[in-house]
């Protein structure tokens, strides 16, 4: 690990909540207004990452800004209510968290979720008072894979790259982290394959939450 570790930044959906069911039934809830099946929640996990328009996109099936607009508009009328249904922490978040803070290492959220539901599930899952910033992607003007996020975050937190890792569980975090010349660890327990993030090369990949305490123990 690095020494000294001053900031340690955190992806959201995936990384530190399994929010699987709510998007999905978001998702689902979109299809049928219009006139769609439900499809698995797997299937709309795979669509996860690169920020709801995307995932609309997919689930869809339309490159039509248009109705991509009003679907966003649907969308967020049902996750707005219901963001916190299922979604939950994973074993051994808080753990994490409050090891990272017993070390009094700065902690940040980095997230492609919009910014209102990224600090709304932190507000709900009790998470929020562990960071100073809560990114979502309005904060800049680029989002994850672009390394601005991570590089703006670690400058409000008042830490250098090299001070720092980001946690992710996708290929989009990697690639920001890498791009922002900051290390990486990843978790299989989100919404990317473990054959997928280890070819991208993480500095770290583990399987849960208790496995990354080990590394920043």
């Amino acid at each position: 690990m690095i020494s000294p570790l001053k900031a340690v930044l955190f992806d959201l959906d995936g990384t530190l909540v399994d929010s699987e069911k709510d998007i999905a039934e978001a998702a689902n809830y979109t299809r049928e207004h219009y006139g769609l099946q439900r499809v698995p929640d797997t299937t709309i996990a795979q669509y996860v990452g690169n920020g709801v328009y995307t995932l609309l996109e997919k689930s869809l099936g339309t490159t039509d800004q248009a109705q991509i607009r009003e679907a966003y508009e649907i969308f967020q009328q049902h996750y707005r209510i219901h963001l916190a249904d299922f979604t939950r922490t994973y074993p051994g978040t808080f753990d994490l968290l409050d090891l990272l803070k017993s070390k009094n290492i700065k902690m940040g959220v980095v997230s492609n979720k919009p910014q209102e539901f990224t600090t709304s599930v932190l507000e709900k899952l009790n998470l929020a008072s562990y960071f100073e910033v809560g990114f979502g992607p309005e904060a800049t003007t680029n989002r994850k894979p672009h390394p601005e996020p991570i590089l703006v975050a670690l400058e409000k937190l008042g830490a250098q790259p090299s001070q720092s890792v980001m946690v992710g569980d996708s290929i989009v975090d990697i690639q920001a982290a890498q791009a922002a010349q900051v290390k990486v660890a990843v978790l299989t327990h989100g919404y990317g394959t473990r054959e997928v993030l280890s070819s991208a090369n993480p500095d770290w990949l583990v399987d849960s939450m208790p496995a990354l305490i080990e590394i920043f123990k």
